[in-house]
């Protein structure tokens, strides 16, 4: 597993997730990083393909990938590679395949078909990072974290209603992380900082702040293990 490779990669493909992976525990880093990768490289067929036939096939590619895994063949990729050595269930990570075909047709979808596509996605990404940080999380938290987190990354420029329908998401999913236990705050921290994350990108949409200052608040959530 070339780990260095796949870091440098999540960094062009998603910064947020690339600067929150770097706070979870060394022993867990290359399992967060892994699932961000194949996760920030799965979102991003939907908008990098112009006929809907050539993304079904990249998402064929994916699950034909796992299957491959399956049989220790990596197909000779770095994330391949990755996934022998820090191995995801497929039935957990098909959600994020499948819920990235709705995205494929062309032309305009509404809030609802956008939360849709949210909810299929996001809390499946936040169920598989709880499990490689080993701690669980209330169904309600996972489904309001994850479909407020998607929501944001789906929303296109001049979206406001579809950034505040996140925010609120994300304001509810924040408070409830920081009711948990200090124990349990602690083992789910690296899951939920791009949570605390975008719900402040949420609340200044569109405007963003600097990366030093999203960097402040990310080194802020994790010394004091609140959101």
């Amino acid at each position: 597993m070339d780990e260095e490779l796949l870091r440098q990669e999540l960094r062009g493909l998603d910064g947020d997730l690339y600067l929150c992976h770097l706070f979870a525990p060394a022993e867990k880093r290359g399992a967060l990083l892994t699932l961000y990768h194949l996760y920030a490289d799965i979102a991003r067929i939907p908008a990098s393909v112009s006929d809907p036939m050539v993304g079904a096939i990249r998402l064929q590619w994916w699950r034909d990938l796992f299957d491959a895994v399956a049989n220790g063949d990596g197909r000779g990729t770095p994330i391949g590679e990755a996934l022998l050595v820090n191995p995801l269930p497929k039935d957990k990570v098909l959600p994020l395949i499948d819920g990235r075909e709705a995205a494929l047709p062309e032309g305009t979808r509404n809030i609802d078909e956008l939360q849709a596509e949210a909810q299929a996605v996001g809390p499946a990404l936040m169920r598989l990072a709880c499990d490689i940080c080993g701690e669980n999380a209330p169904d309600r938290l996972l489904e309001n974290a994850g479909t407020g987190f998607e929501l944001l990354r789906l929303v296109s420029t001049g979206a406001d209603e579809v950034a505040a329908r996140a925010h609120t998401l994300l304001v509810e999913a924040t408070r409830a992380f920081n009711k948990l236990p200090r124990r349990q705050r602690k083992c789910l921290l690296p899951v939920f900082l791009p949570i605390g994350l975008a719900r402040r990108q949420a609340a200044r949409f569109p405007q963003q702040r600097s990366l030093l200052i999203y960097q402040l608040i990310l080194l802020k959530m994790a010394l004091t293990g609140r959101l």
